[in-house]
């Protein structure tokens, strides 16, 4: 090989070590951003698990007043019921109309 060739060689091969270091410092870049969105979907998840599970507390809790309150509704209507039965056997059984 004559120097000239050589030369050549030598300049082609640090062009391509220029272009891989490019290249290497771009894809630091997009990882490092990559990783500050990762971050922020993380905490955002976070987040989200935390309201769902406060919804779900919520609605447990919400079944558990709506079966309180049906059983108060059917003790209400019996309790009606008894006092509805004690007005008609006053009126020997009619209504008043």
């Amino acid at each position: 090989m004559t120097n000239e060739e050589i030369q050549r060689v030598m300049e082609f091969i640090i062009k391509r070590q220029e272009s891989f270091a490019e290249g290497m410092e771009q894809m630091r870049e997009s990882h490092a951003k990559a990783e500050e969105r990762i971050s922020k979907l993380e905490t955002a998840f976070v987040g989200l698990f935390n309201i769902v599970t406060e919804i779900g507390k919520a609605q447990q809790n919400l079944t558990e007043k709506m079966a309180e309150l049906a059983q108060a509704q059917t003790h209400t209507d019996r309790r009606l019921d008894a006092l509805i039965d004690i007005i008609e056997q006053g009126r020997n059984g009619k209504s008043q109309s």
